[in-house]
């Protein structure tokens, strides 16, 4: 019998010393190093209730946690640097994910969702760069390796 996997997981990527900041800010736990220098925090069920993260019908947009109040707290907490929320949510090879990029203040990308691509999009915004050996920049940063938020967390 074959069994898919799914990919369920909801974060935040940025420069590690912006992660630390955002999960101090929040009493959460800290972020896991990435490829070029950046970082995730994976964000469980419990972190996003912590967050207060429940979006109403007409902002979802496919996205299962992304609020107005979420989106101000990332705005905030950007002005320091670029600072990613993607969400993944894919099993047996359906599915789709979405991403939102902030820097300075300001909602630069986003919040898209697709079945393919808004965080590859996201993650050129970061600065990521495919190497030849990676089939695109979610490989080339590692966000392919954990499956979901514990599988990261395990990581640290």
């Amino acid at each position: 019998m074959l069994h898919y996997m799914g990919h369920i997981v909801t974060g935040l990527i940025a420069r590690p010393i912006i992660l630390e900041a955002f999960s101090r800010a929040h009493s959460l736990h800290g972020p896991v190093a990435l490829a070029d220098d950046l970082a995730i925090l994976p964000l469980r069920e419990a972190d996003l209730s912590r967050l207060q993260c429940a979006p109403s019908d007409d902002e979802a947009g496919g996205f299962q946690h992304l609020s107005k109040q979420l989106l101000d707290q990332l705005r905030h907490s950007s002005h320091e640097g670029a600072l990613m929320y993607f969400e993944t949510e894919y099993f047996g090879g359906d599915g789709g994910q979405g991403a939102a990029v902030f820097q300075d203040g300001d909602l630069v990308f986003g919040p898209h969702w697709a079945e393919v691509g808004p965080i590859n999009q996201a993650l050129k915004l970061l600065g990521v760069s495919c190497e030849p050996s990676d089939r695109d920049e979610f490989e080339a940063v590692g966000l392919h390796l954990h499956r979901n938020a514990e599988g990261w967390l395990k990581q640290r």
